[in-house]
This record gives structure tokens, sequence and C-alpha cells, in this order.
């Protein structure tokens, strides 16, 4: 789950978007969906700013790196990731808030069902993992509990592959080689990455975010 935010040069000292009344922002000319949100939320937040644009979001990010605005508006992941390509990345933040909901997912080709079902099942599967506290290091382990939603995830018991037309060890091998959702998410985009993005909703459904699965039936 991602959304459109803020990065900001430390110099001027905000730690929330409340505080960027009468700021420069600096953001993409074309990019009309950023652009309205952006007046939308100013504007429920009745403060003002100064939009400075360019012909790319590329541009844009030259332009802040430059000095030419306080702030740069896009995608909060893509904030993150260009932060570091800065001269000096702990000169900006990215700030907390999201002014948009921009989920992202993995996308399959329209008509190959068995091939959509496969991709969504094994999203699915390593969400699963992470709330039944399996993990890559305990997956062999795991295999001998004594919960049986541990045992129908990992094909000890249940309807195992058929659904999907796998073995019976699908999503065993998958949560072996790469890991449960929080391994992953840690691992590529937080805190055991350069990016360090807090999970915030993208945590489980019962440790304060809104990634939730179906179980294994």
């Amino acid at each position: 789950y991602d959304g459109q935010g803020f990065m900001v040069s430390k110099k001027i000292g905000a730690k929330s978007a409340g505080e960027l009344n009468g700021a420069a922002i600096c953001i993409q000319a074309d990019a009309t969906a950023a652009r309205q949100n952006l007046a939308a939320w100013f504007k429920t937040k009745k403060m003002t700013y100064k939009p400075v644009l360019f012909d790319t979001f590329g541009q844009a990010a030259k332009g802040f790196a430059a000095g030419r605005c306080d702030v740069l508006t896009g995608g909060r992941s893509r904030l993150y990731s260009l932060r570091l390509t800065l001269a000096n990345p702990d000169d900006a933040v990215v700030l907390p808030e999201m002014i948009s909901k921009d989920p992202l997912g993995p996308v399959v080709r329209q008509g190959d069902d068995g091939w959509f079902n496969i991709v969504r099942w094994s999203l699915f599967a390593m969400i699963d993992a992470e709330e039944l506290g399996v993990t890559s290091k305990n997956v062999d382990a795991m295999k001998k509990s004594a919960d049986p939603a541990v045992l129908r995830l990992l094909g000890e018991e249940g309807i195992k592959g058929k659904g999907l037309g796998l073995a019976a060890t699908w999503a065993y091998r998958i949560i072996k080689q790469v890991g449960n959702y929080g391994e992953i998410y840690a691992r590529n985009v937080g805190r055991d990455s350069p990016l360090k993005i807090a999970r915030g909703l993208n945590a489980l459904w019962d440790r304060g975010g809104i990634q939730y699965a179906p179980p294994m039936r």
C-alpha cells in the first residue's frame, strides 16, 4: 500500500505535512491526479502552497535537489528511493503523511486464470506465513507444528496444492526460498534495506496495518 507523499529539505524544519503552509512544491506538470490530490489536500487543510512545475518527475526531482523548491511530491516509495540518489541523502526527509491511496500489486495477463490463481495465492501464502510465525529459518521445524493452520499452509494436511495444480509443498518452497511477507518487506524496502520504509499500512491486520489473507482451506 503506497500513496502520494512529500519529501522535504531538512533545512525548513518540517516534521509533518501540516507544517507546509506556503511551501514551494516541485511537481510534474502533467501528473493530473497528483496535482488534484495536492490541491484538494491543501484546500481541506486551509493552507496554501506554490506549485513549481516541471515537464517530468525526473526534472522535478532535479529541481528539488537544486533548491528550487522546499518540497517534492510523488509516490512515497518513489520518494524514498529518490532520496538515496541525492548528493546528501541526510539533508532530506520523507514525511509520514499520505494524501492518496495507491495500492500496488502483481499483474498478470488477462485470461490466464490458472497463473492468476498461482500468483494470487503465492502472495496470500507469504502473508499467512507471517501471521502464523512461519519464517524461512523455522519453516522446516514448523512442518511438525500442532497448529492445523500451519500444517495446511505447508502442505502437510488439507487439500495441499490440488486447487492450483501444484505440488503439496508449493507454499513451503516459497517460504523456504524467499521468506514470509514480513521478511521480504524488510529485506527489499524495510528495516534491512537502504530505504528503511516503515511498515505502516503494510503491517498485518492484527499489528496496526491492513494486510491480511484468507486461510488455506
